[in-house]
């Protein structure tokens, strides 16, 4: 490989985020360790809980609304639709749900302070903030994806992990740390994040933009501004209900409400061992830590999903598309095989060096070899499903994929809540849930040894995850023969 090939690699959207995501998860993990390091055990649970819970709502929640944000974007620009109205409503839908969540919160907070929290109602204050900064940096990013502004999509997460690595080791330097301010400035990181998204990327193109629809508009003949306004009613007919909802449908979609149950499920099954066995533990403090810290250790390896889930999904729908099933049953073979190995690879790196890494970086014992290589097999299914899922999604069951997350998170919860041992439940449910998500989904796609598999024609009908059900011009083209 040469130098300009490497450069061109290192320069490429997917290398870029995957740098990016590294030094998120850096930032993750320093405050992880610097809970481990504190001297009040109860203290450092409650930290380490604090983290699920201000990722879990964050995260399951507003990562649907970055989804639909970006889908909604990028449809209004391919059909040529104002995007002026799809930017607003995707404000509109933030709020809504930043609201409902901070109700949910403040409603859920003596349950939380009594269970995970440990009793520190101070911390409450720290999740609210981290849910606004959360809407706020995921709508930024819903934007910058559905303008394809990848650098500066990039740039977001840089600016996130920075701004949580730097004043967290600044305070370790003048031994000012205790949870209250780690979590403080854990739940601000975001705010740094979208105000670099918003200032250096979106603020220009915005203004970019103006200025071109400005001097289009002064150069237009009334002629051309006749045909246009004809051509424009024409479209606004037939246009996205992204554009045109009133009521409670300007504020929520279905759309929306769907890939945020999704985005929820997911986070539900990666981090309810860890608060069920936090919640559990609450006469043993460290051992709770320690479980959280491990459970995040032995997650690791999903960092490597997100960039391999965005390169499948376009191939697997290009090939549903035609009916290549040849295609798509090698990538899934090939990618799935993949996942396991890489899953496999970990569990014994974990089962080796992850109680040495839980003592020397985290200050945690109580967790053993073996709970390391179990939940490392949960993760490796985790991993399968970011080939599974794209590829349902590529083939039109959409609709299978929030109904393999419910019977994981089902199987989960009975597993977190089984009597006896509180690490053993959490263990028995890291694994159990991500299993029943991998066996659903590939239930989902039996038959697809068949030369024409059932569902996939059905993605040139209609774009499912539209609410109005109206074909997309993507459909539209492949039915017309033209793609």
């Amino acid at each position: 490989m040469t130098l300009t090939s490497i450069r061109r690699l290192a320069k490429s959207p997917s290398a870029m985020m995957t740098a990016s995501v590294l030094l998120v998860a850096g930032g993750g993990y320093l405050f992880l360790m610097l809970a481990g390091g504190l001297s009040d055990k109860k203290e450092a649970a409650a930290m380490a809980s604090m983290y699920v819970l201000v990722n879990l709502i964050g995260q399951g929640v507003f990562a649907g609304l970055e989804q639909e944000t970006s889908r909604s974007l990028s449809r209004a620009a391919a059909v040529g639709d104002d995007t002026g109205p799809v930017m607003r409503r995707a404000v509109r839908h933030t709020a809504a749900l930043l609201a409902v969540c901070c109700v949910f919160v403040a409603a859920a907070s003596p349950i939380l302070v009594a269970g995970p929290l440990h009793k520190q109602w101070v911390l409450i204050p720290t999740v609210l903030v981290g849910t606004v900064s959360y809407a706020l940096s995921y709508l930024v990013r819903g934007l910058l994806g559905g303008q394809q502004l990848f650098g500066g999509y990039s740039a977001t997460l840089v600016a996130e992990g920075l701004s949580r690595i730097v004043p967290c080791l600044a305070i370790v330097a003048v031994g000012a740390g205790s949870a209250l301010i780690y979590c403080a400035v854990y739940s601000c990181g975001l705010f740094f994040s979208a105000g670099i998204g918003w200032y250096f990327w979106l603020r220009p193109r915005l203004a970019r933009q103006r200025a071109e629809a400005a001097g289009t508009a002064a150069s237009a003949t009334h002629a051309d501004a006749a045909v246009h306004a004809d051509a424009k009613a024409d479209a606004n007919a037939n246009a996205d209900t992204d554009t045109h909802e009133s009521g409670l449908r300007a504020w929520y979609s279905a759309g929306l409400l769907f890939l945020v149950g999704a985005a929820l499920l997911t986070q539900l099954v990666a981090n309810l061992p860890a608060l069920g066995a936090s919640s559990r533990l609450g006469a043993h403090p460290a051992t709770a830590t320690a479980f959280v810290q491990a459970a995040t250790l032995a997650r690791i390896p999903l960092l490597l999903v997100g960039p391999v889930t965005a390169l499948l999904l376009p191939r697997l729908t290009a090939a549903g598309a035609i009916g290549d099933m040849r295609a798509v049953r090698t990538t899934v073979r090939t990618g799935s095989i993949a996942m396991l190995a890489l899953g496999s690879l970990a569990g014994a790196g974990l089962g080796v060096l992850g109680p040495w890494v839980l003592k020397t970086f985290f200050h945690a014992s109580g967790i053993s070899a073996l709970s390391l290589v179990l939940m490392a097999i949960g993760t490796a299914g985790l991993m399968t499903v970011g080939v599974l899922q794209p590829t349902l999604i590529g083939l039109a069951r959409q609709r299978q994929v929030p109904i393999a997350w419910v019977i994981g998170a089902v199987a989960m919860g009975v597993a977190v809540v089984w009597p006896g041992d509180p690490v053993a439940a959490a263990v028995a449910a890291s694994l159990v849930g991500p299993a029943g998500v991998v066996l659903a989904m590939a239930f989902s796609l039996r038959g697809l040894r068949n030369a024409r598999f059932a569902g996939a024609e059905d993605a040139l009908a209609a774009d499912p995850a539209d609410p109005a059900g109206a074909p997309t011009p993507a459909a539209e083209a492949q039915a017309a023969g033209r793609v």
